[in-house]
């Protein structure tokens, strides 16, 4: 750096008024200003003196203004150091030492960071002597708020400047070594002795320190020249120091002439502070327009028009962007037709944002992958603009639904800036924002919060409140708070970034689309449907293209039971929907489900169908896995009832193979194993009973299980085994089914009867009566528990009951208990008939049911001997068949047959009885239905007239 009075006045002049009204100080400042020379600089930095002070505490504040005014100072020291280090060479292999009182903060920081990197801000001194380095550590007195720390290093030939300044401090003794300012550690381990002290050993590392100085040397390159106030200027907005930077511009506007070369740069300068730094659009344009009436060289020219292209990005001013920014590059291209260089880099960067933000991705990513190739040849590894690029990049596959390589390009990104940023860099908010944004589409809202938060807080330390940057915060922590479902605090935040936008941006800027979009989102989480409504309408106004709006205008319409108009508009986002793009695919899966569920709810299965099997085949990259469950679901559902058996099948394995908690998991799998046995019973395929069965064996041993559910599964396993002939199995299923079901009787009724019913038909077949009785039993008395005497189906229902347990105890030769069954039907029948004549007179099956009752009932009685009730149920057999004649011609022959057989068995009663006239006319009676059927059966035909003539003889012998 040139030394110039100037710089050595500014120094002065500083000093004189930080220490006005120190008298020793003063002195020692006239002493500095008569005597200093660069080769004393170790003196005066090692004196107890001003230099020191005032120096150290400007380094550790990052106050610019003050280290401004030492830039000469700071470069004599950092120059003596240099000479010392390379005239005076220093032996590997020894220690130094330095002690110091440390914040806890700052040691938990570098526990954290262990084998990471530590930048000294400051020149720092080290001693040979670890004794004299204890005495400024202390032993743990000033706990908790500052812990005692030795760090400790060995020298070697790594490319840190230091030197052993013994020689050339003011205090001699002290066998001191000072490392320049920006000195790189690497933090090899820490140790805590003794309770007492914390033991921190650096290295010197060669590798860390060669990727810092490439990119030292870089930037030395790049702003070579005089120290200005407009490099100053320059470099602090660099680093995003924005405030900083318009001060030093103000102060070289106070002393730049006014026809001075440099007013193109500087007010091309102030063009991108209040551009990038405020968001003051209306200066910002004013500045670049003087700066393009002053700009006198084509090079100054195309990076004015950059600055204008990126200004009209900012307020959405497309295509003037593309125009400006594309002179630029023509611009450049002349001046330098070697398409290798930065500045061309530069502008291709230029130009993806442009594309970025008109929605063109891939031609956006196209731009960048150039602007990346090109600076990959001319930048060090830690140039900031590598960090950027990858950060763009990685935003860009984020929106194109690349996640994996995403998230690759951040962690570069971030990587390069922590190593070459400051930590309140603005380039790193970005970075944690568009990180934030990922973490959203992984569906981690949480870290995608606290990762927007960390962008907030340190936009606000460098940016002013009302920068449209801040506005895109509040908006994207909103999108969070929205994604947790926490809508009163999204719509608080989504409010907030719409009102900053307003005032900053034209209204028809999209950005203020997208606000409205968000906020009609967020007030439908709150049900209030209008408001919905009108902030979708408010963002088509803007931009009539948004497929999103339209979808959630359909949403809201279904929600009002709007049907059709849902309809429509879902169809109208389909029709906007670019399937080339990821959101637009996530988009249409999206809508297609919407539509299903509306078309479902219409009852319009083939349309609802199209629709659901349209979000079954999308790739799990386009739509979330609780989505393709429950459309595969309802897909399912949808082909079980046109019983295509099959293609069910399919769709709830699908559906399960996405392990969602959205669809009942028991519930599928019922209905997986219900569709394989229904395809079994239509192809008597054993292979689809099997795998029924499996999956019904796997329900209970996976799922737990209530006693219902433990039931009904049994049940259906017993059923299985029926299917496949395995008939002890199906009883031991059915048994297991019976038990767990009896413990909720009033809940499992209907399936209970069915179950006993089985079981009892079982047990007769087997001729296990006594089980078969007991399992009859249990079934009556649970049709009778539910009997409803409304409803006369259930006293049939409870008459076939009476009838077939009567049929049971008949077969143990228990007639008491038969009669009492068979009896309890016939009570049954009767009081149906009583609360439906009409029907009961009328129905040729009711009247059929009766009749086999009454003959059941009537054969009891024979074999108990009780023949006057066995010829009044005799009787009650010929009524119903004299009705059943009546109604049904075509089952005449039938009914005359029977009727001949009950007047034969009514003679036969009669003449049990003696009474040898009613016998004699009951025969009668059988001889002219037989005759009336016509029959040709001489057999029987005789059979009917000697019953005839013994009745007539009977009776006249008596008489």
């Amino acid at each position: 750096m040139e030394h110039t009075d100037e710089a050595k006045s500014d120094l002065i002049e500083i000093c004189r008024k930080q220490y006005k009204n120190d008298l020793v100080q003063s002195k020692r400042i006239d002493e500095f200003e008569k005597t200093y020379t660069a080769d004393k600089a170790a003196s005066w930095y090692t004196r107890d003196s001003f230099v020191y002070r005032l120096l150290n505490k400007a380094l550790r504040t990052e106050n610019i203004d003050i280290i401004y005014k030492f830039r000469s100072f700071i470069a004599d020291l950092h120059q003596q150091l240099s000479v010392l280090q390379s005239t005076e060479p220093i032996s590997t292999d020894e220690f130094l030492y330095r002690g110091q009182k440390l914040p806890i903060e700052e040691l938990q920081y570098l526990q954290k960071n262990i084998n990471g990197y530590l930048s000294m801000n400051t020149f720092v001194s080290f001693s040979r002597s670890s004794q004299a380095a204890l005495l400024f550590a202390g032993k743990g007195e000033d706990r908790p708020q500052l812990e005692s720390v030795l760090f400790q290093t060995e020298v070697n030939d790594g490319l840190a400047i230091f030197a052993n300044i013994e020689n050339v401090s003011y205090y001699k003794d002290e066998g001191e070594f000072l490392f320049t300012i920006g000195s790189v550690f690497r933090i090899a381990d820490i140790e805590h002795i003794g309770n007492i002290i914390w033991v921190i050993t650096l290295v010197i590392d060669t590798n860390a320190n060669e990727d810092v100085e490439k990119l030292s040397k870089y930037l030395k390159k790049y702003y070579t020249g005089e120290c200005s106030l407009l490099k100053i200027a320059e470099i602090l907005f660099q680093i995003g120091e924005y405030d900083r930077a318009e001060h030093y511009c103000k102060l070289c506007n106070e002393q730049l002439h006014v026809d001075h070369q440099d007013r193109c740069r500087l007010n091309l300068l102030f063009g991108d502070i209040f551009r990038a730094g405020k968001g003051d659009f209306q200066a910002a344009e004013q500045f670049y327009v003087s700066a393009l009436k002053l700009a006198q060289d084509s090079s100054l020219r195309a990076s004015v028009l950059a600055g204008l292209g990126r200004l009209e990005d900012e307020t959405g001013k497309y295509e003037a962007a593309l125009t400006h920014l594309t002179e630029s590059f023509d611009l450049n291209l002349k001046e330098h037709p070697n398409t290798t260089n930065e500045i061309v880099a530069k502008v291709y960067a230029d130009i993806a944002l442009v594309y970025r933000h008109k929605l063109d991705f891939t031609k956006s990513l196209e731009y960048y992958n150039q602007s990346l190739e090109i600076n990959l040849q001319l930048l060090p590894d830690l140039h900031p603009s590598l960090a950027n690029l990858y950060n763009n990049i990685a935003y860009l596959n984020t929106v194109l639904g690349k996640y994996d390589e995403a998230m690759k390009s951040y962690e570069i990104s971030l990587k390069i800036q922590l190593k070459s940023l400051p930590k309140t860099h603005p380039d790193i908010a970005t970075v944690y924002n568009n990180m934030a944004i990922l973490h959203e589409c992984n569906h981690d809202s949480q870290l995608a919060m606290e990762m927007f938060c960390k962008s907030l807080e340190l936009f606000s330390a460098v940016l002013p409140s009302d920068h449209p940057t801040i506005a895109t915060l509040y908006h994207n922590i909103g999108t969070s708070f929205h994604e947790i479902k926490n809508y009163p605090k999204a719509i608080t935040h989504l409010e907030k970034a719409l009102d900053l936008r307003k005032k900053i941006l034209p209204l028809t800027h999209l950005h203020i689309a997208e606000s409205y979009e968000s906020l009609a989102y967020s007030y439908y989480g709150v049900y209030d449907y209008q408001k919905t409504l009108d902030f979708c309408n408010m963002a088509l106004e803007i931009d009539p293209t948004r497929a999103a709006l339209h979808e959630c205008i359909g949403e809201t319409r279904s929600k009002q039971h709007d049907y059709d108009g849902a309809l429509v508009a879902f169809r109208k986002a389909i029709d906007l929907c670019n399937p080339l793009m990821m959101k637009d695919n996530r988009l249409l899966a999206r809508i297609h489900f919407s539509m299903a569920q509306v078309l479902l709810t219409q009852e319009k299965l083939d349309e609802a169908l199209e629709c659901y099997k349209t979000v079954s085949l999308v790739p799990l990259s386009y739509a979330d896995q609780d989505t393709l469950a429950v459309a595969n679901m309802h897909l399912a559902d949808i082909y079980t009832y046109k019983k295509q058996f099959r293609l069910a099948i399919e769709s709830y394995k699908k559906c399960l193979d996405y392990n969602s908690e959205c669809v009942p998991q028991v519930e599928m799998y019922n209905n997986l194993a219900a569709n394989y046995f229904e395809v079994g019973q239509e192809e008597a395929d054993e292979e689809y009973y099997r795998k029924a069965l499996e999956i019904r064996k796997k329900i209970l041993n996976v799922f737990p299980l209530d006693d219902q559910d433990l039931g009904i599964t049994y049940s259906i396993i017993g059923t299985i085994y029926y299917k496949l002939n395995e008939y002890d199995l199906c009883l031991e299923h059915k048994e297991k089914a019976r038990d767990h079901l009896l413990k909720n009787v009033s809940m499992n009724n209907d399936i209970l009867t069915n179950i006993c019913e089985s079981i009892a038909s079982f047990y007769e077949l087997r001729g296990e009566m006594e089980k078969a009785i007991e399992n009859g039993e249990l079934l009556l008395k649970l049709q009778m528990d539910k009997f409803d005497s409304e409803n006369p189906k259930n006293l049939d229902i409870l008459a076939n009951l009476c009838n077939n347990l009567g049929s049971l105890y008949h077969q143990v030769q228990n007639i008491e208990k038969a009669i009492e069954c068979v009896e309890q039907a016939v009570t049954f029948e009767r009081i149906a008939k009583i609360s439906n004549p009409e029907l009961y007179d009328n129905n040729f099956e009711i009247l059929q049911s009766q009749v086999i009752t009454c003959g059941n009932l009537a054969a009891l009685y024979e074999e108990a001997e009780a023949t006057e009730k066995q010829i009044i149920m005799l009787n009650r057999c010929l009524e119903i068949y004299s009705k059943l004649v009546l109604h049904s011609q075509q089952k005449t022959d039938l009914a005359l047959a029977s009727m001949a057989e009950i007047f034969k068995m009514l003679g036969g009663c009669y003449s049990k009885l003696d009474d040898h006239h009613m016998a004699f006319k009951s025969y009668q009676q059988a001889l002219y239905f037989f005759i009336q059927l016509g029959s040709n059966n001489e057999t029987m035909s005789n059979e009917y007239k000697e019953n005839l003539e013994n009745a007539k003889m009977k009776m006249n012998n008596k008489s």
